[in-house]
This record gives structure tokens, C-alpha cells and sequence, in this order.
């Protein structure tokens, strides 16, 4: 396994978990998920089993060395030569694959290959990896081969990192034998809903997107670095001269929400929206009812700045999560409708 320092750790290292707790388990002892967990409220509100005409597929990909899960949902009559047009699915943060797999599911049913993906350190995916202890190398070799105790910290929010994630889940995808690379698009909800913009905007491979109910930071805020407050400064400092990786449950989760409010406060999606090529249509699917998001500061504001073809699409009487079977079977309408104009 390859570390970020350049140092190789060989396969049969022995690792030292000190992450947060995993989450209770997702099932109880007669199989039915847990209730209040993404993966069931994924499920609830539109199965992941779309029809008999849908075929799904475990597989990882990597994001940094680190091992990553997607599932991949495959249309009928899908084959190596079919040159399908696919779509990668990021899950709002906090949320794993399960939360989206309906989706996918849907959209595979109408003609697209679908990739619903977990981040680094959440679900099935790897988590980031820290050395425990003082490791010598040396810069004058590309390498060097260690045996050493590693902490794994997993639940981080950071959007860079989640950004990375779903550009190395698309160049996954555009590997899969029978994808078109030259027709992706990629659909994300909540807070990924803003990653969908902002990569729009960075990465020319993506030809059409969908962002539901989406959290786009940024539109009143003046396009220049902005002056911490005392408290992030104190944060700031306090994690550059005293962050090691933590070796408790407290302690990381601690870490993390300090990480996570500072970086949240330097992600503004909105500033890319101006830069999304012309040629990219994205299309925004909010909700009537949406009480977490201000749809006319957010997408609606957004989408009057873009260059190229683009929507909004309003869900009569939804809420944030689409969980009502209406507002979730109109939602998928209009992404895949979408979809299977632009790509």
C-alpha cells in the first residue's frame, strides 16, 4: 500500500484502528435496516431494484491509492460494444452509496449506465491513512519499505477531497468496457449538488449534469480571499502545530468537525458557475417545500449566470429529500429526460 509520503507499507502490515466507532449496524438480526440510516432511507420511497431490465455490479475504484466502492447499475442489453452514455451519482455528505442507489437504479432502467459512489471514509470505501509513529526516509530514494502502526480516520467532510473522489469515479467510469467516455454527465444532491457546478466547471469530460435540491454557497460572498475569524485562525494554528493524527474516537471526531467547519467556510461552488463551459447543460431540480435551502439564492440565482443550456425543474410539494414516491418518481423524470437529451 502506498502512503502520500512516497513510503511503501507492504500488505501484511499491521494496522492500528483508532477511527471513530463504526456506525450501528445498518441491519437488525432479521436482515431490515435500521431505521433513520441513509442506506434505508435510500431505499425508502423507491426501491433500488428498478425492473428485471436493470443488472448491478460491486466494484472499487481508487481516489489517492485509497480504495473507494461504487455500484454500477447496467441497462438492458448492455454489452462492451454498446458505447452507452453513463452517469456518476454522488451522495449528499454524510450519505453512502444506498442513499442514491435508487436513482441509479431508475436511471439505468432508462437506457443509462448509473455509478453510484461512496467518498473516502464513509460506507464501503477506505478511509485516510496516518502513520502512529516517527518514520525515517530518505529523499534520495523513490521509496522505502517500512513495517509501521497506521491510524485510519474515516467520516471526514472535506470537498476537495469528495470533488477528487467523484473526477476519479468518472475516469473509472469512463474505463467500463461499453461506456461512451465521451458522454458522461454526473448528479448530485444536497451539498453535491454544488460539487456537480463546481466540477462542471473544472472538468471538461462532463457533458450534462443534474443537481437536486442543491447547497451552492458562495453568491454574495466577494470573489477574493476572505479574512478568518479569530476562532477559524485559532483553529488554523492549533491544527498546523498540534495535529498529529488522533489516537482516540474523541479525539477524531473533534479533529474532524474542526476540519470540516474550515473548510466548509472556504467552498463557495457558486463562484464556478460562470465558468461552465457553454457547451455543458446542467439542469436544477429543487423542491416546492425545500426549508434547508434557499432555492432563489442558490440554484435559481445560479442558473440565470450559465452559459450554455440549462433548467430549472421545481417538484410540487417536495420536501429537501424527495422521499415522497411522487416527488422522488418526478425527480428522476426530469434527471433522466435530461440525461438522455445531452449526452
Amino acid at each position: 500500500m502506498s502512503l502520500s509520503n512516497g513510503a511503501f507499507v507492504p500488505s501484511w502490515l499491521f494496522l492500528v484502528l483508532v477511527a471513530q466507532p463504526f456506525p450501528p449496524p445498518l441491519a437488525n438480526d432479521s436482515g431490515e435496516l435500521r431505521r433513520g440510516s441513509p442506506e434505508r432511507q435510500g431505499r425508502e420511497g423507491g426501491r433500488a431494484a428498478a425492473a428485471d431490465t436493470v443488472t448491478a455490479k460491486d466494484v472499487q475504484f481508487y481516489s489517492e491509492a485509497v480504495q473507494c466502492y461504487a455500484k454500477i447499475y447496467l441497462p438492458k442489453g448492455f454489452g462492451s460494444e454498446s458505447k452507452s452514455p453513463a452517469v456518476v451519482l454522488a451522495p449528499a455528505p454524510g450519505a453512502t452509496a444506498a442513499s442514491v442507489d435508487k436513482y441509479a437504479a431508475q436511471l439505468a432502467a432508462r437506457g443509462l449506465v448509473a455509478m453510484a459512489i461512496d467518498y473516502r471514509g464513509w460506507g464501503k470505501s477506505g478511509g485516510f491513512l496516518y502513520l502512529s509513529e516517527q518514520v525515517r526516509w530518505d529523499d534520495r530514494l523513490r521509496f522505502s519499505q517500512h513495517t509501521a502502526n497506521l491510524r485510519i480516520r474515516r467520516k471526514r467532510l472535506i470537498p476537495e477531497a469528495q470533488l477528487l473522489d467523484i473526477r476519479n469515479a468518472i475516469s473509472y467510469l469512463q474505463g467500463e468496457p461499453g461506456v461512451d467516455r465521451s458522454r458522461i454527465g454526473l448528479w448530485g444532491i444536497d451539498l453535491a449538488g454544488g460539487h456537480v457546478v463546481t466540477i462542471a466547471a473544472t472538468d471538461f469530460r462532463v457533458k450534462a449534469a443534474v443537481a437536486q435540491t442543491p447547497v451552492i454557497e458562495g453568491k454574495d460572498l466577494p470573489r477574493k480571499a476572505g479574512t478568518p475569524s479569530a476562532e477559524q485562525r485559532a483553529a488554523m494554528v492549533r491544527l498546523a502545530r498540534n495535529g498529529p493524527a488522533p489516537a482516540t474516537a474523541a479525539a477524531v471526531a473533534a479533529m474532524n468537525d474542526q476540519e470540516t467547519k474550515l473548510a466548509l467556510a472556504d467552498y463557495h461552488p457558486f463562484w464556478f458557475v460562470d465558468a461552465v463551459p457553454q457547451t455543458t447543460a446542467i439542469l436544477f431540480v429543487l423542491a416546492e417545500k425545500d426549508t434547508r435551502v434557499n432555492n432563489d439564492a442558490h440554484a435559481v440565482a445560479a442558473s440565470k449566470l450559465l452559459k450554455g443550456p440549462n433548467g430549472v425543474t421545481v417538484v410540487p410539494g417536495a420536501t429537501h429529500t424527495m422521499t415522497a414516491a411522487s416527488a422522488f418518481d418526478a425527480a428522476v423524470e426530469a434527471a433522466a429526460a435530461w440525461f438522455q437529451k445531452y449526452l
